[in-house]
């Protein structure tokens, strides 16, 4: 375990309003039927560090790649049921972060249910995406709680989940993750950031020497 993951306990909070939602959720799964979930988005963290982070919403998606959308409105726990939480599901391609995620996720064994849920480094980075003002908050409630993420930590980070910076594939949605990571560092660090030249060049370094190809050329992309 390296010092990044050592700050995150990763213990739930049942008594949480997420955690009391998800265990009434877990009782009404058929005793037949054995599920694998992975949540995601801001619930991980008000069950694992502050209980005061609300979202009405907690996200969650199969580890198997089932769609969850029926059983959960037969529940009735899902938005379209008024409650003030809801049952959001999606997909694993849904939770875009880290590819060093799942090895730092801990998971949990509750009846015929198991629940993954990702290091808040993780879950972080996943808020990159879009970074609403909420999103900057839970930065604000996980660094307050913890020390962590470090500038340093995330842009380490950051170069490891590179990928994330690439064009993205639906132009109605352009890939926002360069401007974001700029905005997070002013807002969260006080600082400015440089993506290409401190994110995606040495990250490309590191992966052409793991080619065997010699590292590129670093005035030439700075200045491009």
């Amino acid at each position: 375990m390296t010092s990044t993951e050592n700050w995150w306990r990763g213990e739930i909070d049942w008594e949480a309003p997420a955690g009391q939602f998800l265990r009434k959720f877990i009782a009404l799964v058929p005793p037949d039927r054995r599920l694998r979930l992975t949540l995601y988005g801001s619930a991980p963290l008000q069950l694992t560090l502050d209980r005061t982070l609300l979202s009405g919403d907690v996200d969650l998606f199969s580890n198997d790649d089932e769609d969850l959308r029926e059983i959960v409105r037969a529940h009735k726990m899902d938005k379209d049921h008024g409650g003030a939480l809801y049952l959001e599901a999606g997909f694993e391609l849904s939770f875009r972060t880290s590819p060093r995620w799942r090895d730092r996720a801990k998971t949990f064994e509750l009846g015929n249910v198991s629940l993954t849920l990702p290091h808040p480094l993780d879950i972080l980075i996943g808020k990159l995406d879009r970074l609403a003002p909420k999103d900057l908050e839970a930065f604000r409630r996980v660094i307050a709680a913890t020390g962590h993420p470090t500038a340093e930590e995330m842009k380490r980070e950051l170069q490891n989940a590179v990928d994330l910076f690439r064009p993205g594939f639906d132009e109605e949605s352009p890939n926002r993750y360069l401007e974001n990571t700029q905005q997070l560092w002013r807002d969260i660090f006080k600082a400015e950031i440089e993506v290409r030249g401190e994110i995606i060049a040495p990250a490309m370094a590191r992966r052409k020497q793991g080619y065997g190809e010699p590292p590129p050329d670093y005035k030439t992309i700075l200045s491009s």
